[in-house]
């Protein structure tokens, strides 16, 4: 395709203007570094995750937050998450959901309706129930509805 002068000079600045009105990625942003199948989802040792509905193919699925790993986001229905020793769990759960948090995890967890926590020794455990306006510290574990 030939471009006049002007609008060649132009077309590095509507790349630019169209990769953020399309959410491209910067070259400094590191992708999303969970990895799913139909049914469960992990975050690797180390890694920072953010989770979306939308993993969950059918629904229902399972989501394994490695040693030092963070997850953040939110993970629907019937979602069970496994959040490892050292790991940080920061989630929202719809119905049905459950977080086990192994010891020396961190885990803050918002339930959308019913959903349980289970925390290990030496785990940081909150939960807050949805019409709630402040979460409650967790020794053993938790649940809502």
């Amino acid at each position: 395709m030939l471009l006049s002068r002007p609008l060649r000079a132009m077309a590095p600045a509507f790349g630019i203007i169209l990769g953020f009105a399309w959410g491209c990625a910067s070259d400094d942003e590191e992708p999303n570094p969970i990895v799913c199948d139909a049914s469960s989802c992990s975050c690797g040792p180390q890694d920072d995750c953010e989770i979306t509905e939308q993993m969950c193919f059918q629904g229902s699925c399972s989501l394994d937050c490695e040693a030092d790993s963070v997850c953040v986001g939110e993970c629907g229905e019937s979602c069970s998450v496994d959040c490892a020793a050292g790991a940080q769990c920061d989630l929202t759960l719809g119905k049905s959901g459950s977080v086990t948090c192994s010891e020396g995890a961190i885990c803050n967890v918002t339930c959308t309706d019913e959903c349980s926590v289970s925390c290990g020794g030496a785990a940081e455990c909150s939960l807050q129930c949805a019409g709630e306006s402040e979460p409650q510290t967790l020794t053993e574990g938790g649940n809502c509805g």
